[in-house]
């Protein structure tokens, strides 16, 4: 092993002491609680150019129109501090299950797929972010009553729609 594989080796470990691993750490945690989605919004004919297009024959006036095949997905999670007065922000993406940490400007830890690709620990902002992740806890205790409900409302729905499938397929009483 060289030394750079021994630091990173180290770093996990200490990563995942302080929770800060995975889907369910810390970091993951504030996102989904405190933060907000990340939203793509397109097409897979859509083109952005800032340069006008000389063989663009499409009056000037006219209204964009919105297209049939147009998709909107959530691409992950964002949570930032500045409104509470920490330049820290994390950063969740749902495909490579990617999470990233900045503190004032700086990538401070960096997650993907499970595997840490950085970490730098400095009190100023793993303090901030053992804060972020008592309140996103407070928060989420008040709301597991309600998102506990709420699956049980559509496992009700989804088993009488499954159940009115039946009686209309194979008639059953």
């Amino acid at each position: 092993m060289n030394r750079e594989d021994l630091i990173k080796e180290a770093r996990t470990t200490e990563a995942m002491k302080r929770g800060y691993m995975g889907l369910e750490g810390k970091f993951a945690v504030i996102a989904k609680r405190l933060g907000t989605a990340i939203i793509h919004h397109g097409s897979s004919s859509f083109e952005q150019t800032f340069l006008p297009d000389p063989f663009d024959m499409t009056d000037e006036n006219e209204l964009p129109v919105m297209e049939e095949d147009l998709s909107t997905y959530e691409l992950g999670l964002q949570f930032d501090g500045l409104k509470q007065g920490y330049n820290l922000s994390v950063i969740c993406y749902f495909y490579q299950r990617e999470i990233v940490c900045y503190y004032e400007g700086r990538v401070v830890y960096k997650e993907v797929s499970g595997e840490l690709e950085g970490y730098v620990p400095k009190p100023e902002w793993e303090q901030a972010i053992d804060f972020f992740y008592n309140e996103a806890k407070r928060i989420e205790r008040l709301q597991k009553p309600h998102e506990r409900k709420q699956l049980i409302e559509e496992a009700n729905k989804k088993k009488q729609e499954l159940l009115e499938e039946f009686k209309n397929k194979w008639g059953l009483v």
